[in-house]
C-alpha cells in the first residue's frame, strides 16, 4: 500500500521549524498591536509574508537581485 510522504510546504525555509507567530509591538499611542511581520518560533527570524517564510528568504533575495 503506498503512502504519501509528510508535506513539508509549511515549514520554514532556514531551520524546518513548522510554526510561526505575528509580530507583536508597541504602536505610537504604546498599545501593544500585531504587526504585518511574522516570526519563525524555531530560529526567530523575522520575516514579511508567509511565502518567504517557507522558501526561507530566497524571495526576497532573489527580489533584490534582479536588475
Amino acid at each position: 500500500m503506498p503512502t504519501n510522504p509528510p508535506a513539508t510546504v509549511n515549514r520554514c525555509g532556514y531551520c524546518g521549524a513548522s510554526s510561526y507567530h505575528r509580530v507583536v509591538a508597541r504602536d505610537e499611542a504604546g498599545a501593544m498591536r500585531y504587526t504585518s511581520t511574522l516570526q519563525c518560533t524555531g530560529c526567530g527570524r523575522e520575516f514579511t509574508d508567509l511565502q518567504d517564510w517557507r522558501q526561507g528568504g530566497q524571495a526576497a533575495q532573489s527580489a533584490a537581485a534582479a536588475p
